[in-house]
């Protein structure tokens, strides 16, 4: 008798979607930053990561106006500069101040979700630590 190992059964491989090769490789890049953020920065840490998705998704919001305007009108409006090269009574003047206008919206829009989030989190922070501004009942 000759002592032969058996050959393993063979398991169906799980091939991963380029989706699931993604979260993968973000969730190894993103678990140690966590780690880091949660214990330089405590219980802000996840006001900054709210602010940091909130700036990467309007940011992502203005672009559309610009593409709208390359896409319709075949130009780049990038400031209200550039506005007033175009014809006074053209259509490309009037819609070059509205997609630069709706950027500028857009941008107070952030600003205010930050402050908004800021504002907030040292207030809960003066409460929690009994500061002599804290509002006590």
């Amino acid at each position: 008798m000759s002592s032969q190992i058996p050959p393993k059964p063979s398991l169906p491989r799980m091939q991963l979607t380029p989706r699931e090769k993604a979260e993968k490789a973000l969730a190894v890049i993103f678990e140690p930053i966590d780690v880091i953020g949660k214990a330089v920065m405590g219980d802000l840490w996840k006001t900054f990561c709210e602010s940091i998705r909130d700036a990467i998704a309007l940011s992502l919001l203005l672009q559309v106006p610009s593409l709208i305007g390359q896409w319709i009108l075949r130009k780049e409006f990038s400031g209200f500069d550039v506005c007033m090269i175009e014809n006074a009574w053209g259509v490309n003047r009037y819609a070059c101040f509205i997609i630069v206008a709706s950027d500028f919206c857009l941008w107070i829009v952030l600003a205010g979700r930050i402050l908004s989030r800021f504002l907030t989190d040292l207030n809960q922070l003066l409460v929690k630590k009994g500061g002599k501004y804290a509002n006590k009942p």
